[in-house]
């Protein structure tokens, strides 16, 4: 039953005296927690948060159907549904070992979570749908934010005694679409933020505290930037690891890493075919991601946030006139 349909049968429950309450009952305290934590959740926007609001089988669905469509693209060599669902980078084999919360957290970066905040809900209405419930609530929204008050539509499952709320159909329309390819996925945020990088240096540190218009500028991707990239990207094609972390990582980044360190790099990359085809794709979202320059433009920073790699920007530094990688 769509949601449209759903919402007009429950108003009319709701509205119409005349109406017989055939299917149409009081809410309970624990389906009115239920819902009040999903719309809770919704409305912080943390992924994490909805997650644990939804009921686990839900959850669990949703991973069987994505990951079983994903192997069926594969099957035809395709991988358009894996790169709008999880970004170039995330490889079939990483995407299945995802858990169905880490799985939902990964899709959810490219959903539009919102919600109105609200200080008090109260229930309205409840109908049975088969092994739903639909409930019908009326939130009040804080005082700054007006005296309209808002209704609510959010459907539950039942959960041992308690109940959980089933993924929000808007979701679920959301992650079809971009299954379907109905719509692109949302655009990351611009490369200022540097959220999640895992490392900063001092310079950053320094940089930070300069005007914005010379902290950072907006910019291409020059010949140099690109030659290094198409080299770097040749390298690893050709397994030529020891090359690849010699020639084109920073001499800053090299100093930080010991002996050991370093060999432990060279050595993964040249055992794991993955761990290559996950640099060759860093290195391929970046020729086409467009940078942030800093320092006097000695320092170009990339957002890759949403691209299915480990880690949401990508660093260049130019020293002596060459460009290297430098996070």
């Amino acid at each position: 039953m769509h949601l449209s349909i759903i919402k007009s049968l429950l108003m009319i429950a709701v509205l119409m005296t005349s109406v017989v309450p055939v299917s149409a009952e009081s809410i309970s305290g624990s389906q009115e927690r239920a819902a009040a934590e999903l719309l809770a959740a919704i409305s912080s926007g943390d992924a994490q948060t909805v997650a644990f609001a939804v009921h686990p089988a839900e959850l669990d669905r949703l991973r069987i159907m994505v990951v079983q469509r994903l192997r069926e693209e594969a099957a035809r060599g395709e991988s358009g549904i894996r790169t709008r669902l999880f970004g170039d980078a995330m490889l079939m084999g990483d995407i299945e070992r995802l858990t169905s919360v880490n799985l939902f957290r990964t899709i959810a970066r490219r959903l539009n979570l919102q919600m109105r905040t609200y200080d008090k809900l109260d229930g309205l209405t409840a109908v049975r749908d088969g092994k739903f419930v639909h409930v019908v609530l009326k939130g009040r929204q804080p005082r700054d934010r007006g005296r309209v008050e808002v209704v609510e539509l959010v459907t539950l499952v039942p959960y041992g005694k308690e109940w959980k709320a089933a993924i929000p159909l808007e979701l679920e329309a959301q992650i079809d679409d971009l299954i379907a390819g109905r719509r692109p996925p949302p655009a990351v945020p611009s490369a200022g933020s540097g959220a999640g990088s895992g490392s900063s240096s001092s310079s950053d540190k320094s940089g930070a505290t300069m005007p914005p218009a010379a902290a950072s500028a907006p910019g291409r991707n020059t010949p140099e930037i690109l030659s290094l990239l198409e080299q770097a990207e040749k390298t690893l094609v050709e397994g030529r690891c020891d090359r690849y972390y010699r020639d084109f990582l920073s001499p800053e980044l090299r100093r930080t890493l010991s002996g050991r360190s370093f060999d432990a790099l060279v050595t993964a990359c040249n055992r794991s075919i993955a761990t290559r085809e996950l640099l060759i794709a860093a290195l391929r979202i970046v020729r086409r991601t467009t940078p942030i320059f800093e320092k006097g433009g000695r320092r170009a920073v990339y957002d890759v946030e949403g691209q299915g790699l480990p880690y949401d920007r990508y660093v260049l530094e130019r020293i002596d006139g060459r460009w290297f990688i430098a996070e």
